[in-house]
């Protein structure tokens, strides 16, 4: 997988520049020139916040409204020339990525590990391209640092040991020894942070429109694998759910997800009998099915199946 196709990347970019996500928040009550939103906003500098206005402005996340003043004259001081700063609709969607990654620090992070702005730490987390491979490597159970350098060998055996560190102390990861050997495993937080890439995902479907979107199937199905170890479906259910993926003709593989004995899982590969139920849906459409509870799934076979299965993890996600 490439890290353009990772999910939400892009938005979550966005978010992590300094203040960008306290830029937002500031216009989040309606119009405001720059004095006033700097007023609202950390101590930053002029410069800072009229650079993060211009590029919201060129991402079409804000509109810019010119008055010109009046000059000076006989009876008059004039008035100065004002310029006005809005969310547009696209702009004003982003809060609801800081707003959940603000929830995630609330849930699992100390006070000691959370950063002003709320929420900027989850932020980081997952735009980091290196510690988001590193826990998608981990969805599926706990590796050693051999497999995880024979996995990511772009990463370098310097790097990947910090990044695992920092994962460590962040509360995404637990180390534990197997013999002499460190095996890192996801926390439950971790795969609880899926909903912050999520929601940035769903945010770029839905606003950025770039001209040649990438195909998400894979970073969905990583991230299904993420989800599957904390979802639970009622004990008599059974069987195995393949969902088909309908990402633009892409060659994006399908997911195979199974419920045995109250729980999911995630299945690497294709089952050697055929699944008991059959799912269709465009990544937009399953991250609704997950997030909204209302993305139309076409499916077929055992719906009950699959629909228990899609609950699960929606409540999984949302929990």
């Amino acid at each position: 997988m490439s890290r353009q196709d990772q999910l939400g990347v892009r938005a979550l970019k966005l978010l992590a520049e300094e203040s960008m996500a306290a830029v937002l928040r500031g216009l989040a009550d309606g119009t405001l020139r720059p004095a006033e939103l700097e007023r609202r906003l950390p101590p930053v500098g002029h410069s800072v916040t009229m650079r993060r206005l211009r590029h919201l402005l060129d991402s079409e996340l804000v509109t810019y409204e010119h008055q010109p003043g009046q000059p000076p004259h006989a009876g008059s001081p004039g008035t100065p020339h004002e310029a006005h700063y809005n969310l547009t609709n696209a702009g004003r969607a982003l809060l609801e990525i800081t707003a959940e990654a603000a929830r995630w620090e609330d849930t699992w992070c100390s006070q000691d590990e959370r950063r002003d702005p709320a929420g900027a730490l989850a932020i980081k987390l997952t735009a980091d391209n290196h510690m988001r491979t590193i826990t998608l490597l981990l969805a599926d159970g706990p590796l050693g640092t051999k497999d995880l350098d024979r996995l990511s060998p772009d990463l370098g055996r310097s790097a990947l040991r910090r990044r695992l560190r920092e994962l460590v102390l962040a509360g995404l990861l637990g180390r534990r020894k197997r013999g002499r050997a460190a095996l890192y495993e996801l926390t439950d937080g971790a795969r609880h942070l899926a909903l912050v890439a999520m929601l940035a995902g769903r945010w770029e479907w839905q606003w950025s429109r770039p001209q040649h979107p990438p195909a998400p199937g894979s970073d969905l199905n990583q991230l299904m694998h993420m989800l599957a170890p904390i979802a639970h479906t009622p004990e008599p259910l059974a069987g195995i759910c393949q969902l088909h993926l309908d990402a633009r003709g892409a060659d994006d593989p399908d997911i195979y997800l199974a419920a045995r004995a109250g729980n999911v899982l995630a299945l690497s590969h294709a089952p050697a009998t055929p699944p008991e139920a059959v799912g269709h849906a465009s990544p937009e459409v399953l991250c609704d099915a997950l997030l909204l509870r209302n993305g139309p799934i076409t499916m077929s076979g055992n719906q009950a199946l699959l629909a228990a299965v899609i609950a699960a993890l929606g409540t999984a996600l949302l929990a």
